[in-house]
């Protein structure tokens, strides 16, 4: 068989042919049973060599002295010169003798994550899981429904949509040796229904109820995650036994139940596919139809010789398939249309700078109802608003740490809490006064958090909550055993037993929610930051990892009260990590409303917290003079916009000016700046005035 492509198609004469034999079988009313391997998934999973690779950073990664690295590396100096896959099978063993018997499914999760790739880390449902752990059922479940979020390579999607389309050409199964979903997300993503079945040891796969219509995806080697048949410690098999397991060449066997059997992407390095084949051959003919990536004629023949030999029946190889190149070709031959995937409207990307441009313009009034004001605070200032229904909020709850001094963060918060107030929502302000060390300044505090919000509320009914009393009050309460109650319990041991208990998040995640370190996504994030994460846990008080444990109760008493969806959260876009993980503990919760975030600073900088309007200025004057002064969210152009644009256009007072320059948008005030006009100065006196207590 010659390698030489197709000019019609751009096909390799491999996989011309296969697509003839395909099309003829189909036409002839054939069933074919499809087995998959790696191979198809490729361009985004990491295959065998990549695995080991993200074994050997977990390995450097461990505080166990190097132990675990010389394991390895004794392991390697034993296989020079043999296949990956046998470093697979040693790596595993390894892992399991040094760490534990589901080591390997953690490095095998990190693998497949790595076609998965959340537009916002803080929103997906890896949000509260930390690289490196287990991930379970349900996060498992989240991850793969976030199906925008998967990487699909051209083939796989071409696939999906034929087992979408045609799932009884294909007996509405199809069988790999793959642990990734992708084949699922593929299906579903073509608008057809996929169920996972992986096998157990014992070639099983637990009940199939409910698949109607379904496309079965069996999992011959195992799944990524624990399903409700394989929990686990071990979600893989032990490659090494996989040759001698005959329950499961057996139960692979059954299974293949088509006229015509197709292999594509897999070597079959352990051998099962070739037995199984063999098994099914015994009991009824099958034609076996054996795709290869090698492109070279002779090594097909003898492969096929080989093959032939361990199967009892003929098997046809073809060189040179590409599955990227094949499915797409055979979805176009039996005219099933493969068309771009969406993108999904919630991954819509907003260009808020533009944007804000064209709406601050001067003489428009805020809108005198809620959920207009909350889009005019998205569109016009770069809030964010995750609303959880179409109604707008009746309550809010603005959590605010007590410290010594409020910031101006605190009065930009102040600012929406007061615009919100005065349009009718009920708001309370929960001073965190847990634990705190600044007991002292708290009347000084809320007598700026209550002049804020009177700017913009007008007089506006607010309600000053002290958490400290509030857990007081629960625990001389007795014990609330209503259903509602132990849903979402209002006492703090609760909260903990439910959180730290059943729910389990990683003690990294938990500090990044309490803002002790960066919230990192990523293994390379994580190694370049690491010795700043390490002295953020050196310098950050214990006390943070209360915050959880107390505020939550008081949310969940709120929830209580009434309709979920009502009630809305105000805080900044550092603190979603933390309603992240309330949601995935408690379900479904209220919306959030998050102030622009400022970046390289915290409430307790002194830039933040200045006391004259000479100090502010100078501190503006000096930022001008650094590299990057004018980008979004940096200093100068985050207190022009929340501190100066923002409490204007929410009171619908006239923009700023400065000799007839009006200063209606962040353009404006730096064409103002290079044009010489002391504009810094005039934010200096604006925004001071509105600061500090006259």
């Amino acid at each position: 068989m010659s390698d030489v492509t197709d000019p019609a198609e751009g096909l390799s004469a491999g996989e011309t042919l296969l697509l003839d034999r395909l099309t003829t079988g189909l036409r002839d009313i054939d069933q074919i049973t499809l087995l998959v391997g790696s191979g198809v998934t490729a361009t985004v999973i990491p295959r065998v060599r990549g695995v080991l690779e993200i074994a050997d950073s977990f390995a450097a990664g461990r505080n166990d002295d190097g132990a675990l690295e010389r394991a390895l590396e004794q392991a390697r100096a034993e296989l020079v010169g043999t296949r990956p896959i046998d470093a697979y099978r040693v790596y595993r063993r390894v892992l399991t003798d040094w760490v534990s018997a589901g080591a390997f499914d953690v490095i095998a999760q990190q693998a497949v994550l790595k076609a998965y790739a959340a537009p916002d880390p803080m929103e997906s449902p890896l949000a509260t899981h930390g690289l490196g752990q287990r991930l379970e059922r349900g996060v498992g479940e989240g991850v793969e429904n976030d199906r925008f979020s998967w990487q699909l390579p051209r083939g796989v999607q071409a696939l999906g949509h034929l087992l979408a389309q045609v799932p009884e050409a294909f007996d509405h199964r199809v069988l790999t040796t793959n642990f990734d979903p992708l084949l699922e997300i593929a299906i579903r993503s073509a608008r057809g229904r996929a169920v996972s079945l992986p096998m157990d040891t014992r070639g099983a796969t637990g009940s199939s109820g409910s698949t109607d219509g379904a496309v079965r995806v069996f999992h011959l080697h195992g799944f990524w995650r624990p399903t409700l048949h394989v929990r686990g410690p071990q979600l893989l098999h032990d490659p090494a036994r996989l040759v001698e397991n005959k329950l499961l060449i057996a139960a692979t066997a059954d299974l293949i139940r088509g006229d015509t059997v197709c292999v594509i992407g897999t070597s079959d390095w352990a051998g099962t596919l070739t037995a199984a084949i063999a098994a099914a051959a015994r009991t009824r003919p099958v034609r076996v139809l054996w795709a290869l990536n090698d492109p070279d004629a002779a090594t097909a023949l003898s492969t096929a010789e080989r093959l032939r030999e361990a199967t009892g029946v003929p098997v046809e190889c073809f060189p040179g398939v590409d599955s990227e190149r094949f499915f797409p070709a055979l979805a176009e031959r039996v005219q099933v249309p493969v068309p771009p995937r969406a993108t999904g409207l919630r991954h819509r990307v907003r260009h808020h700078s533009w944007e804000r441009q064209l709406v601050s313009q001067p003489g428009t009034q805020p809108p005198r109802d809620v959920p207009g004001l909350l889009l005019q605070l998205e569109r016009r200032f770069g809030w964010v608003n995750q609303q959880r229904g179409t109604v707008g909020p009746i309550r809010l709850l603005w959590p605010v740490r007590l410290r010594s001094r409020a910031s101006v963060i605190h009065m930009v918060q102040a600012f929406a809490a007061g615009a919100l107030a005065r349009l009718g929502v009920e708001v309370r302000v929960c001073i965190d006064d847990v634990g705190s060390r600044d007991i002292d300044a708290t009347a000084s505090f809320r007598a700026d958090l209550e002049r804020w919000i009177d700017h913009t509320g007008h007089g506006a009914v607010r309600e000053f909550v002290s958490l400290s009393e509030f857990l007081e009050r629960v625990q001389a309460q007795p014990a609330d055993t209503s259903p509602e109650s132990l849903l979402r319990p209002t006492d703090p041991w609760s909260v903990a037993r439910t959180f730290y208990g059943e729910h389990n998040p990683s003690l990294y995640s938990l500090l990044a929610a309490v803002k002790a370190v960066p919230n990192l996504t990523s293994w390379d994030e994580l190694e370049k930051n690491a010795w700043q994460i390490v002295q953020s846990v050196l310098r950050t008080d214990a006390n943070r990892l209360l915050t959880p444990l107390t505020l939550w109760p008081y949310l969940n008493s709120m929830l209580l009260e009434s309709a979920t969806n009502d009630v809305m959260t105000l805080g900044g876009r550092d603190e979603a990590i933390l309603w992240a993980q309330w949601r995935q503990t408690f379900g479904f919760g209220p919306g959030h409303l998050y102030n622009p975030y400022i970046k390289s600073l915290k409430h307790d900088a002194q830039m933040l917290r200045w006391s004259s309007e000479e100090e502010l200025s100078r501190h503006l004057h000096r930022t001008r003079e650094l590299p990057g002064w004018d980008l979004e969210g940096s200093y100068v152009p985050w207190l022009f916009q929340n501190a100066l644009l923002l409490p204007g256009y929410l009171n619908n007072e006239p923009v700023p000016e400065t000799e007839d320059f009006p200063l209606d948008s962040w353009a404006a005030f730096v064409a103002a700046i290079e044009d010489g006009r002391p504009v810094l100065d005039l934010l200096a006196a604006r925004v001071t005035e509105l600061f500090l207590r006259p």
